[in-house]
């Protein structure tokens, strides 16, 4: 909060629905579209009976949505930026932002790569506790009793709910 400002009222800036720091965001969330969409081509070839848009088509049309939402915070914080040097104002905390940032992403690739060994239940629990640390969780209870019953929740909607193949590692033999 500005100190500028009454306590209970927000300033300008406060107000305003983009921030110069979302082009962080949109910058993920393009790379992650972009990924997404160029993981799905081999699915394209895919047909099935049973569902005529295939298996590629969600999680296509997420990630367009994905790269249209990044475009648009990418776009506007530029802009706020932009005016935000032209009043004068400085230019943020943006690259202290970032380790948080590279932080999860480094930790959402060891998942992927960690899912054949250890299995899904396993490599998401320990992704769940790796993004709350990140974002600053310290209270080992919190972190243990979300991160389980979570993935619990995860899997038991995946494997159970959705008939989805789980990649289960080392728990392969109990299921």
């Amino acid at each position: 909060m500005n100190q500028t400002t009454a306590p209970g009222t927000l300033n300008m800036e406060e107000n305003i629905m983009f921030r110069k720091e979302d082009w962080i965001f949109g910058l993920i969330s393009i790379i992650i579209g972009g990924f997404v969409l160029f993981s799905t081509q081999s699915l394209l070839r895919v047909q099935n009976m049973t569902d005529p848009a295939g298996p590629a088509a969600l999680p296509r049309i997420i990630a367009v949505v994905m790269i249209i939402i990044g475009v648009i915070h990418v776009f506007f914080s530029l802009l706020k930026i932009k005016n935000c040097r032209v009043l004068g104002q400085a230019g943020g905390r943006a690259a202290g932002m970032l380790k948080p940032v590279f932080m999860i992403v480094a930790a959402s690739i060891v998942f992927i790569f960690c899912l054949d060994i250890l299995g899904y239940p396993i490599a998401m629990l320990l992704l769940i506790i790796a993004v709350m640390s990140f974002a600053g969780v310290r209270d080992i209870k919190k972190l243990a009793m979300t991160s389980v019953i979570t993935t619990a929740v995860l899997f038991a909607a995946f494997f159970y709910g959705l008939n989805v193949n789980l990649p289960l590692g080392i728990f392969e033999r109990f299921f």
